[in-house]
């Protein structure tokens, strides 16, 4: 899930940025969200349209999308949660541009066109592992953000069959082969959802760990390393 950001300075407090994420949909698919800001001071008084923001989208070799548009009300900034979805030629990158309608007649001026990869197909995690009475449970899925990211998406729990004097917790574990831990923990038996970002030498792998604390006077364990694949393209 790639970040995305792009920009379209228009001078003036005529400005527009959009900061999002891009997710694969398929091999010939996309998907994106995110926060799209704008302001513009031009007076439109008598024109028959109002200031509007662009976000065009598209496979890098297709026509722009339809994009989204929203309506830019008074000289402050605009903030609108957008997202929207697309098709791509197997593998190829996903093109972004944002912009207002400058012109005299409400023609549309953009700014830099900002590409990317959407990622590889995501790979699913449903493990389990157990030590004394808990058990630590994750479902997730992680996929490549490029040759040197990953994603992870997904949910960690703590189970126990008894009631301890001990905090209850549990634990995912992640990082490049190469990399240092990070972790994600849950507390009780409430779910923590998660959504991290990795970084990684080109093509490596990512590697996960559970744990929880099921050890003597509630020390942390951990099961042996579960190794996942990233593959890049579709």
């Amino acid at each position: 899930m790639p970040e995305i950001h792009v920009v379209f300075d228009g001078g003036s407090r005529v400005d527009a940025e959009f900061n999002g994420h891009l997710y694969p949909d398929g091999p010939t698919g996309y998907s994106f969200e995110g926060t799209l800001k704008a302001q513009c001071m031009l007076n439109r008084d008598g024109e028959s349209f109002a200031n509007t923001v662009a976000l065009d989208h598209a496979g890098k070799s297709m026509p722009w999308a339809g994009g989204v548009k929203e309506e830019i009300v008074g000289g402050e900034w605009n903030t609108f949660e957008v997202s929207g979805s697309g098709e791509r030629k197997p593998g190829e990158e996903v093109s972004f541009r944002v912009g207002i309608n400058t012109g005299l007649s409400g023609q549309y001026s953009f700014g830099s066109t900002v590409r990317s990869v959407a990622g590889g197909p995501p790979q699913d995690i449903n493990e389990s592992w157990s030590h004394g009475d808990m058990t630590t449970i994750v479902r997730a899925k992680a996929w490549a953000d490029g040759p040197t990211g990953y994603v992870i998406k997904g949910d960690v729990q703590a189970s126990s069959g008894i009631v301890s004097n001990f905090a209850q917790k549990a634990a995912i574990g992640h990082k490049a082969a190469s990399g240092s831990w990070s972790y994600e923990e849950a507390s009780g038996r409430a779910t923590h959802s998660f959504l991290v970002h990795g970084t990684r030498k080109s093509g490596e792998d990512l590697v996960i760990l559970l744990g929880n604390t099921g050890g003597y006077f509630g020390a942390w364990v951990y099961d042996t390393d579960v190794t996942v694949k990233l593959p890049e393209q579709f």
